[in-house]
């Protein structure tokens, strides 16, 4: 019964991806704070769906920004070093958001927590591309994934539920807390993991490159090769995250305008959202070893597309229904949806990891992941600004659009072979 979860997790380094999973879990927790307190920060600070948006926005352009001169200085200093030191930002940007007394104040607490998480994936990553091996590498993909969704999961339950007891402020300084905490108790297994990491290069007893030696690494990790498989990757992840982020930011805004039922409850589907997807990155990286990839990754957008178009209908139909009934199926609809936007994510990243090598990694994860802010950044401000002028209901089945584009370019990937 348990063969198959097995198979899942059976990596080839698991003392190295283990620690950087539940670092990826940290840095998804903190990531996604905002969306679950949307409808208290727009009632509270009497800004717009769209002005909420916006906190997302600001926090992924830093990503935009700063995720290559991420990746350029986890090589020269070393990524597990780097990666600890972006977490602990990531968590005082998030207590500065529990702080912070204007919309101004908040939009910079975002920035400081994005600059910091810009260091996460490309050092991540691409440890975990350069200790595993292509049998390995989706199914390493699918847990790093996983740890992340888990970390996402969590925060619709735990920030959206203090939330409502007892307020927004509250809620991220208790985020921020426990992001201090679990990244605290990380650090001596992620430190633990530099000495069998190749990816991470140094010299003098592991202390990092001499300045010179680093200048000339950073300039190689620079030239990583811009072929037409990389540019429809880097296309596929921008316009995956910008799906990803829209459907994140609005499940919960959508849940209570189109049924009337509070944000704890809203929240609640959210959970289902993030629970649906974090089973699906196990399965789906497994089978990204066993499969064709880029089939995978077609299928799963078009599975998206159809039940983010049908969110609309499934509401209408259920309209005469009791709402308890009603409030049930829609979590189980989102879960579905879960399930089939998380499942291209392992496939993505073992596509880009084919192309990884070590000399590189860290610059062409850094580059993907550049892709990811972009669409990170834009995805809750251009759907904020569709539901501030149609409503959170109607904007959301256009979210399917995306989906259909996502589709087409993994087509193209596969027909670059």
């Amino acid at each position: 019964m348990l063969d198959p979860f097995r198979r899942m997790m059976a990596v080839a380094r698991p003392r190295v991806t283990g620690p950087v999973t539940v670092g990826h879990g940290v840095n998804e927790f903190l990531a996604i704070v905002i969306p679950p307190v949307i409808p208290l920060l727009v009632s509270d600070l009497g800004i717009t769906y769209g002005q909420a948006g916006f906190l997302l926005t600001v926090f992924f352009a830093m990503y935009v920004l700063f995720q290559l001169p991420a990746g350029i200085l986890a090589d020269w200093l070393g990524k597990e070093r780097v990666m600890i030191v972006g977490l602990a930002g990531m968590s005082v940007g998030i207590l500065l958001a529990s702080m912070a007394s204007s919309y101004g104040l908040l939009l910079a607490a975002q920035a400081v927590a994005g600059i910091s998480g810009s260091t996460f994936h490309p050092t991540g990553m691409s440890i975990i591309s350069d200790v595993e091996n292509r049998e390995t590498e989706g199914k390493a993909m699918g847990v790093f994934g996983f740890g992340g969704a888990l970390g996402t999961m969590s925060s619709p339950l735990i920030v959206g539920g203090l939330a409502v007891l007892v307020g927004w402020r509250a809620a991220l300084a208790a985020a921020a807390l426990i992001g201090i905490v679990v990244t605290l108790a990380s650090v001596p297994f992620l430190l633990a993991s530099a000495g069998s990491t190749n990816g991470s290069a140094r010299t003098d007893g592991g202390r990092g490159l001499s300045i010179r030696n680093g200048l000339r690494s950073a300039r190689r990790s620079i030239a990583v090769p811009i072929t037409r498989d990389v540019v429809l990757l880097f296309l596929v992840t921008m316009i995956l995250s910008l799906q990803h982020r829209a459907i994140q930011t609005y499940t919960t805004a959508y849940i209570t305008a189109e049924t009337g039922a509070s944000v704890s409850v809203g929240n609640v589907t959210f959970f289902t959202l993030l629970l649906g997807g974090s089973l699906a990155s196990l399965w789906a990286g497994d089978l990204a070893d066993r499969f064709n990839r880029e089939l995978l990754g077609a299928g799963a957008a078009v599975a998206t597309a159809v039940l983010v178009g049908g969110t609309l209908l499934v509401a209408r139909v259920l309209g005469g229904l009791p709402f308890e009934l009603v409030v049930v199926v829609l979590a189980l609809w989102f879960a579905a949806i879960g399930v089939m936007m998380y499942a291209s994510y392992p496939v993505k990243n073992a596509l880009v990891s084919e192309r990884a090598d070590e000399e590189y990694s860290g610059s062409l994860f850094g580059v993907i992941q550049t892709a990811s802010a972009i669409g990170s950044a834009s995805g809750p401000a251009l759907f904020g600004v569709l539901a501030t002028q149609w409503g959170v209901v109607a904007a959301f089945p256009a979210i399917a659009g995306v989906s259909v584009v996502l589709a087409l370019l993994f087509v193209a990937l596969l027909a670059l072979e």
